[in-house]
């Protein structure tokens, strides 16, 4: 599984680990639902903040994990833990709890960003830098109009509708993923250093 692949080797699983990345709401959202649910609006710039200390709190545990149980596994646990935390922000919960459940987001993000890394690396062993480029790069240009649909469900139908567009998006490309990322036939007894992202 190098760079230099064509067809699922790389490309499939890259282009499915992006969905997984974009289907997430921008955080701005999150803030906003927060708002909705009650929470003052000078609280909400310390629930952010405390976000990305939990968010750094879990990276260890994270990259543990993805170790653990390879990045296909982990990558999957954390879409459908973030689809669990978006259906429960989408219910009337109040102040407090809404904020417990955004923090669980950090949780999420802390589990998952250490896979998505490995998952990255392992597709592309020998060009890992590209491999990176194209990643990033795929998912830079499909985050903004992915935010801007989000946006506009928001706006136009309410934040529970966008909400669980997100959890039901990610429920459905969850299994893809799985599939895409699977390791292949020729690899199943290639040692744990090998390039499948199941390991």
């Amino acid at each position: 599984m190098t760079v230099d692949a064509v067809g699922r080797t790389f490309w499939l699983p890259i282009g499915i680990l992006v969905l997984l990345t974009i289907l997430r709401l921008p955080e701005t959202l999150l803030l906003l639902r927060l708002q909705d649910l009650g929470v003052p609006v000078a609280m909400v710039p310390l629930a952010w903040a405390a976000l990305h200390v939990v968010r750094s709190g879990s990276s260890y545990p994270g990259g543990w994990l993805a170790d653990r149980a390879g990045a296909r596994g982990a990558l999957a646990l954390g879409a459908l833990l973030y689809a669990g935390a978006v259906t429960a922000l989408a219910g009337g919960l109040g102040a407090a709890a809404a904020v417990a459940v955004f923090l669980a987001h950090g949780v999420v993000a802390g589990l998952s960003e250490p896979a998505e890394r490995l998952a990255v690396a392992r597709l592309a062993p020998v060009r890992t830098g590209r491999g990176f480029g194209n990643y990033q790069g795929l998912s830079g240009l499909a985050a903004l109009p992915a935010g801007l649909l989000f946006g506009a469900v928001y706006s136009s139908a309410g934040g529970p509708a966008a909400l669980l567009a997100s959890a039901g998006a990610l429920a459905l490309v969850t299994p893809v993923w799985l599939w895409a990322a699977r390791p292949p036939k020729a690899a199943a007894g290639a040692a744990p250093g090998g390039s499948s992202v199941s390991r």
